[in-house]
């Protein structure tokens, strides 16, 4: 096959129209007005503090747990199953538990009913507190499997995972404790090829916005849900003032991390000591593992609870009998369902496509550049590239259609199956390939039957990754849909806002389901067939 062949699709479908949103992005922002009435926000600076502390917090405190989780585990039996800890809080997203942990640490929510009791709920500040603290927490819960994942992939990964074995083996041999071993020898590889993988959590956590309005802050929010609400205004000048101040959180995000990565230059922690006989905190990471693990099952328990409950009167540990009305009733409008699965499929399917055929007919040396916009897409926040491509669209017959839904999605889709497919993709041996071709195969042919079985897994982990981070796309959809749909997320997100909490659990059940089966299926039917 050509080389253009692969190519031509890959820059057409997805990187002309990334591109394209953010130049939009970049220009549109260039209006001196929109700067002057955005600098002039009352809330600029306490939004933006609330902003940036919650992005640097969470990120910091959910990196930190998962080392001490990894330095406990690594090297033991449950290190070689990471989806004994990782794949129920993978498959759950964002949103939905967001929604579960709110309704388990709200005053009248079941922590308080099992904890405190009494006739009526604690006077307690658990969501929507000024200070953010309750969306950290859920940004804390919620990050430290992904880290987890991301540590898994970097210590077992091929030749450097024999490397760091043998390391490992000559450091105790020169009398370094496994302490030791992990924070003089692991540990400092390990975040050095870790680093957009905690780039990407902080642009999450710093501007995350369908979490920030389940969970608060309200007075002030967020400095992300401000421009939120700018952008969806139907005045073009506080469109417009949005549009500025999305540049503006990622200029400040640039500096951040700019001056992070300058601060740990300057901070070098001396790893050259002699040995020491430190331990692993073992029992500290199952403790935390199963912390971890008793919050998610905890999180869904109360969704598929609250979900069925037609009363759940405080202080009540259990709901007053059982009703599917809820359901009932997200049955009877199914639209919602249909269209969040119908864009994850077909994105999903699209966004693998797209990357196999670039694989297939592009030289390894130009991955950078592909894997390089990727990072791009997933690095820079969502409000940013939403409002560009909508921007871009306006000029287009695909404004407010379906089609402008599924390239917003394809957008952050195609970057996470890029990287999650790269690795395994160039990992395999060319020799199989040159075998097949020898026997006469041809073309797809050879893909079909000796690429695609090699692959099963990856390619089927792509597919799950995929259909799930398009499942939970709120920022996009939104403002492409320009109210003409409606997905799941976004009818979550404003049921959350409401007083019906036994509709918002089953809709956030709904939007929990779907990737849980995906990510499922692909543990199931992706597993090797010769070990």
């Amino acid at each position: 096959m050509r080389r253009s062949a692969g190519a031509i699709p890959v820059l057409l479908v997805w990187a002309l129209p990334l591109l394209a949103a953010l130049i939009s992005a970049l220009a549109s922002a260039a209006d001196l007005a929109s700067w002057q009435t955005f600098l002039a926000h009352p809330q600029l600076w306490p939004g933006l503090t609330l902003s940036l502390g919650i992005g640097v917090f969470s990120t910091a405190m959910a990196l930190a747990l998962a080392l001490v989780i990894a330095a406990g585990l690594y090297r033991s039996a449950l290190w070689q199953r990471p989806q004994a800890v990782t794949g129920l809080a993978l498959a759950l997203p964002h949103l939905a538990f967001a929604i579960g942990f709110g309704f388990l640490v709200m005053p009248s929510g079941w922590i308080a009913r099992l904890i405190i009791g009494g006739d009526a709920p604690p006077q307690w500040l658990t969501v929507q507190d000024p200070w953010g603290a309750s969306l950290m927490l859920a940004l804390v819960l919620k990050e430290i499997p992904f880290f987890l994942l991301m540590m898994w992939s970097v210590l077992a990964r091929g030749d450097a995972a024999v490397r760091l074995l043998a390391e490992w083996s000559a450091a105790r041999s020169l009398g370094h404790g496994p302490g030791s071993v992990w924070l003089k020898v692991i540990q400092p590889q390990l975040l050095a090829r870790m680093t957009w993988s905690i780039v990407i959590v902080f642009v999450y956590g710093a501007t995350v916005v369908d979490m920030a309005l389940v969970l608060g802050p309200t007075q002030p929010p967020t400095l992300a849900v401000i421009i939120w609400h700018d952008l969806n205004d139907a005045d073009a000048a506080l469109n417009a003032r949005g549009l500025a101040g999305a540049v503006f959180i990622t200029a400040m995000i640039a500096i951040v991390t700019a001056a992070a990565a300058l601060l740990r230059r300057m901070i070098r922690l001396n790893h050259a000591t002699g040995p020491s006989l430190l331990h692993t905190p073992q029992l500290t990471a199952r403790i935390l593992g199963i912390c971890l693990v008793a919050v998610y099952a905890a999180a869904l328990l109360i969704l598929l609870a609250m979900s069925l409950a037609p009363r759940w009167p405080y202080p009540a540990l259990w709901p007053e009998g059982l009703s599917v009305a809820s359901w009932a009733r997200l049955a009877a409008d199914g639209s919602p369902v249909l269209l969040s699965v119908a864009l994850a499929i077909a994105t999903a399917l699209t966004a693998v496509g797209l990357a196999v055929l670039w694989f297939e007919t592009q030289a390894a040396q130009r991955d950078r550049w592909l894997i390089g916009l990727a990072l791009v897409a997933l690095g820079l926040p969502q409000l940013v590239t939403a409002a560009g491509l909508y921007r871009v669209l306006l000029h287009t017959p695909f404004a407010a259609t379906l089609t402008g839904l599924f390239l917003a999605h394809l957008t952050p889709v195609a970057a996470y199956v890029i990287i999650v497919l790269a690795g395994p993709y160039r990992a395999l041996d060319p020799r199989f390939g040159a075998v097949a071709k020898s026997l006469g195969t041809v073309g797809w042919q050879r893909w079909w039957q000796v690429t695609m079985p090699l692959l099963r897994g990856p390619l089927l982990t792509a597919l799950a990754v995929g259909f799930g981070v398009s499942m939970v796309q709120f920022i996009p959809a939104q403002l492409i849909a320009a109210g003409r749909y409606t997905s799941l997320p976004m009818e979550a997100v404003t049921l959350a806002s409401g007083g019906n909490r036994s509709l918002t659990a089953a809709y956030a059940l709904a939007l929990t389901l779907p990737p849980l089966v995906a990510f499922a299926a692909a543990a199931r039917f992706g597993r090797p067939r010769w070990h």
